[in-house]
């Protein structure tokens, strides 16, 4: 049985590099080398916690081109914030994910077309 999202993220969270990378993520946009440097850990740690975080939806990546014309990777996080919540002996995860301004627009749009 796979295990659910939550999980997955809390899981991610307990790991220090990725707590780092999300950190270093929410000043601004950043390279794989960069994280590198501020993160004192390898290359290959860093492109395995990207990974995971993508793949979770709490990091976006964009090509960038550099005038000689080497394409790198450059990552942002799109999380604002994680909320943890214990009640009636559950827990509940609730990630809150920066929206894009056109997808927001898109989102409204389509509100007001059924209406």
């Amino acid at each position: 049985m796979a295990e659910p999202k939550s999980e997955r993220v809390l899981n991610l969270l307990g790991d220090d590099y990725a707590r780092q990378i999300l950190a270093y993520l929410t000043k601004e946009p950043m390279l794989v080398e960069e994280l590198r440097e501020q993160c004192d850990c390898s290359e290959s740690t860093i492109y395995d916690r990207l990974d995971q975080l993508h793949s979770m939806g709490l990091v976006s990546e964009d090509l960038q081109i550099d005038p000689q014309g080497h394409h790198r990777k450059q990552y942002e996080t799109i999380l604002n914030s994680i909320n943890v919540t214990f009640h009636d002996g559950i827990y509940e995860v609730q990630l809150e994910i920066k929206e894009d301004p056109l997808d927001r627009f898109a989102r409204m749009w389509n509100g007001m077309r059924r209406n």
